[in-house]
């Protein structure tokens, strides 16, 4: 989970770095503050029990705002390997 959740928050930061669109800036600052918290439970062993309500409030965050640019799909596809590691549900 450590090694999934760190791959995201790159993705994040990589396609927060080359996005073209203003409004996917801000988006992108939020899901990676939420990200950090979510590595530092995963490489703190605070255990699945603790982890599981905060990956499922980003999936809901994630279903919740739009991201319009391209470089999302790194993201994207980031957080799906940690979605499927945490069995969440990706939002639709």
């Amino acid at each position: 989970m450590v090694q999934a959740l760190a791959t995201y928050i790159l993705a994040l930061e990589s396609a927060a770095a080359s996005t073209r669109t203003a409004a996917d800036r801000a988006v992108y600052q939020h899901y990676l503050a939420e990200a950090a918290v979510l590595l530092a439970r995963a490489a703190s062993g605070s255990g699945d029990a603790a982890l599981a309500p905060r990956l499922s409030a980003h999936e809901r965050t994630r279903g919740h705002t739009w991201l319009a640019g391209p470089e999302r799909a790194g993201a994207d596809r980031a957080w799906a390997a940690v979605a499927a590691l945490a069995s969440v549900a990706p939002a639709t």
